[in-house]
């Protein structure tokens, strides 16, 4: 027997547990690897691992946070030594973030637990239905943005 998923499931699908239960496993995995790093922590060296040197604006864009949130991130970055900010010689009011050697040394195991716990969630899940998935997250993801452009959200 086949049961319509209605509104309020799609709502708890998208927004609830399963996101909820993806970083609780990220976080088992962080710690096992002996990684004190926070899912919004782990977002922020994600785009410095790729765009060392960059702006807090443009981690802020990349993350999906405001300044304020981010500069709280940055801060505790900062004190946990895995990044420090630098001045832009252009324009000295502009910090640029860059890995300090600690920031840099954990990428590997940090991809390592990321990797495991995607391993873990998408147990018996086929390429093409994490495809499909993909695909459906990036129309919602999509969908939002354009409201939030449109409407200046």
């Amino acid at each position: 027997m086949t049961t319509a998923i209605n509104n309020e499931d799609i709502l708890n699908l998208l927004t609830g547990r399963t996101p909820l239960g993806i970083n609780r496993l990220l976080g088992y995995f962080l710690k096992a690897s002996e990684v004190s790093l926070s899912k919004e922590q782990w977002s922020v060296m994600a785009v410095l691992w790729k765009n060392d040197g960059c702006t807090q604006q443009v981690i802020a864009d990349a993350t999906y946070r405001d300044r304020p949130g981010t500069t709280r991130l940055l801060d505790s970055l900062e004190r946990e030594g895995y990044i420090e900010r630098r001045p832009q010689k252009q324009d000295r009011r502009t910090n640029l973030i860059f890995l300090t050697r600690k920031g840099k040394s954990i990428e590997r195991t940090v991809v390592a637990a990321l990797n495991k716990t995607i391993e873990v969630a998408t147990r018996g899940i086929s390429g093409k239905q994490i495809n499909q998935l993909r695909e459906i997250f990036e129309t919602i993801n999509n969908n939002i943005q354009t409201l939030e452009l449109n409407q200046q959200l």
